[in-house]
């Protein structure tokens, strides 16, 4: 079998690189979601409490208590990270995933060109 030429070796790196980054950040991605989702159901339900409904933070091992307006804005701060979060990961993927298209069709070139010189090769031994 015949040696893989630099250039494709360095393609199929940077290609791979790119795959292991997507897949970083799609699970980061996951992540923010399912956090954010918790930090909305939380809101939701906080705001169906009354006015001077007693609530507590979890902090470390101790639970302290905390207003209802002040429990609010913590998350909705929260909440307004990490949909920063999630958009800035949905940039990255998409460029990403661009990079990786780019990157496939320039190694299948590639490819087409080792082809193409190994015919010519067969065509011109026999």
């Amino acid at each position: 079998m015949a040696q893989i030429p630099p250039s494709l070796q360095d393609l199929v790196n940077r290609f791979n690189q790119a795959q292991a980054q997507l897949q970083n950040v799609l699970l980061r991605k996951q992540q923010y979601e399912a956090e954010l989702k918790e930090v909305e159901k939380a809101i939701s339900e906080i705001e169906r409490l009354p006015q001077d409904a007693k609530i507590f933070k979890n902090v470390g091992n101790f639970l302290v208590p905390q207003s209802r307006d002040v429990a609010l804005q913590e998350l909705r701060d929260r909440k307004e990270l990490l949909e920063l979060h999630v958009k800035t990961l949905t940039r990255q993927e998409s460029m990403l995933r661009e990079q990786l298209d780019k990157l496939r069709e320039e190694i299948n070139k590639e490819l087409a060109k080792l082809r193409g010189g190994a015919t010519e090769a067969a065509k011109g031994g026999g």
